[in-house]
């Protein structure tokens, strides 16, 4: 009889530190894995771990990132292949390591050059393909529904606005990748001289500059009767206030403007005005 209570006593011991070592169950939250592509693992525990230690195997073709409280994890794969996951729980009788063993399949990267022939428009895009780890690619216009299978291709434009391309490079298990270039052809360039401007700061026509669209370069020189430069603009949104270059308000009468200006379509300008200063 007191064997047999010492028996009892060693299986309820035994039973009581099983029921104590906290175990764990790792997921995955994707079912398909892709490297480059940062996966998020949980897990589910009994008996109240306190502490969580993640790791990978082989090291070398992962990154971790733990959650905020190490109960879950982001793991970045460098590398296919097979790799397992190990997660090592514990808490102040005892710990216990679980594992999951994952496959990752290769990631295609997108990559290209995209270059315009010329500035604004008619215009060619030239576009290159260095996709790598690839099984095809196609090419996706804004302007255009119809997908482009070229591997390099040539697209032409023959209106000013804003486009983008995308390349999207597909491989297996759905792990594709994609890259978009986004670029706006001006309109074809104009510009013209106003002849008359009235700063009296009533909120119309308080300020004077050439009245132009497409422009890369833009510079314009106001002078008095005498020949004196009194203003002169380098910018694209430089414009001329009424005042001298010393800060003194220019008195009512006739100026005279000189404009050199180059569009963005390679044209130049150079235009001369009078303008009426009326205050």
């Amino acid at each position: 009889m007191y064997k047999q209570f010492i028996l009892f006593l060693l299986l309820v011991a035994t039973l009581i530190g099983r029921a104590q070592t906290p175990t764990a169950t790792i997921t995955s939250v994707s079912s398909t894995i892709c490297s480059g592509r940062p996966v998020t693992f949980t897990t589910s525990t009994s008996n109240s771990p306190t502490s969580f230690s993640w790791s990978v195997s082989p090291a070398s073709g992962a990154v971790i990132n733990l959650g905020t409280t190490n109960d879950f994890c982001s793991i970045t794969f460098t590398n296919s292949g097979v790799f397992i996951i190990s997660l090592n729980v514990a808490n102040s009788t005892t710990n216990s390591v679980s594992s999951l063993t994952v496959s990752v399949n290769k990631s295609a990267v997108a990559a290209f050059n995209a270059s315009l022939v010329t500035a604004g428009f008619p215009n060619q895009l030239v576009l290159t393909n260095y996709s790598r780890s690839f099984t095809s690619t196609k090419w996706l216009y804004s302007d255009d529904s119809n997908a482009d299978l070229n591997f390099n291709t040539v697209k032409n434009y023959t209106l000013s606005g804003s486009y983008s391309t995308t390349l999207v490079a597909l491989a297996n298990f759905g792990c594709n990748d994609s890259l978009v270039y986004r670029f706006r052809l001006e309109d074809s360039s104009g510009i013209r001289l106003p002849n008359i401007f009235t700063p009296n700061d009533d909120g119309a026509n308080d300020v004077y500059k050439p009245i132009a669209k497409g422009m890369k370069e833009l510079n314009f020189k106001i002078f008095n009767r005498y020949g004196t430069i009194i203003f002169e603009g380098d910018k694209r949104n430089s414009f001329w206030d009424g005042y001298t270059t010393s800060g003194l308000p220019c008195s009512a009468g006739v100026y005279f403007c000189i404009c050199n200006a180059v569009g963005s379509d390679g044209k130049t300008y150079e235009l001369k005005a009078n303008v009426t200063l009326v205050r």
